[in-house]
């Protein structure tokens, strides 16, 4: 429904545009016709990055606000909850995809892809992990897969809890576990230690 609401916007600007431009006696119509196709496109590009329902839409789970992004039915398996955010895991086709969701005391905002950055990528002896930051904000999460298969031994220096998901890959034979979690204070002294091996992540 979000980018939807965005392409019906931006339609009905060229729309109204355009009726404009016909009922004008200006010279060279044609040009403005293009011009605000133009204005139209950058409108509803620019409104994509804009969540302007947050000022008066509140969800009542992570997942209706997960659902009215995509615009589509979701198979959410895992939902890692912050202070001010959620850390949302859908599976397609065996393929999960990843969105935080803010949310206040009234209930879950929009949450767009572009407000979910990358801060940290590390891979180690096999083990992947990389750690995402909503927006500005201090709220970080952590994704750690040991790409060797089986189930990994997670800690951290936070006592943080820890929760997994299992894919199972039939052509190698092997299961392979993802490790999730909430970082309240991420910081350069930060670590994880997988199966007894330390790694020391940094913001790239």
């Amino acid at each position: 429904m979000f980018s939807i609401i965005r392409l019906i916007i931006g339609i009905v600007f060229l729309g109204c545009s355009c009726i404009v431009i016909n009922k004008t006696n200006v010279m060279r119509k044609r040009m403005l016709y293009i011009i605000f196709t133009v204005l139209s496109v950058a409108l509803t590009t620019v409104l994509a990055f804009l969540p302007f329902e947050n000022l008066f839409i509140n969800f009542d789970s992570p997942k209706e606000a997960y659902e009215y992004y995509t615009f589509s039915k979701s198979n959410i398996e895992l939902v890692v909850e912050g202070n001010e955010c959620d850390f949302v895991v859908d599976c397609k086709n065996n393929v999960d995809t990843h969105l935080i969701i803010p949310k206040t005391a009234d209930g879950w905002k929009v949450g767009i892809g572009s407000n979910t950055k990358r801060i940290v990528y590390k891979h180690s002896n096999g083990i992947t992990v990389y750690v995402y930051q909503y927006s500005n904000t201090s709220e970080y999460f952590i994704t750690i897969l040991d790409t060797n298969g089986g189930v990994a031994i997670v800690s951290d220096n936070y006592g943080t809890e820890f929760y997994s998901l299992e894919k199972d890959n039939d052509s190698l034979n092997t299961t392979f576990v993802t490790y999730y979690a909430y970082i309240p204070d991420f910081n350069l002294e930060y670590s994880v230690i997988v199966n007894g091996n330390e790694i020391v992540l940094k913001t790239e």
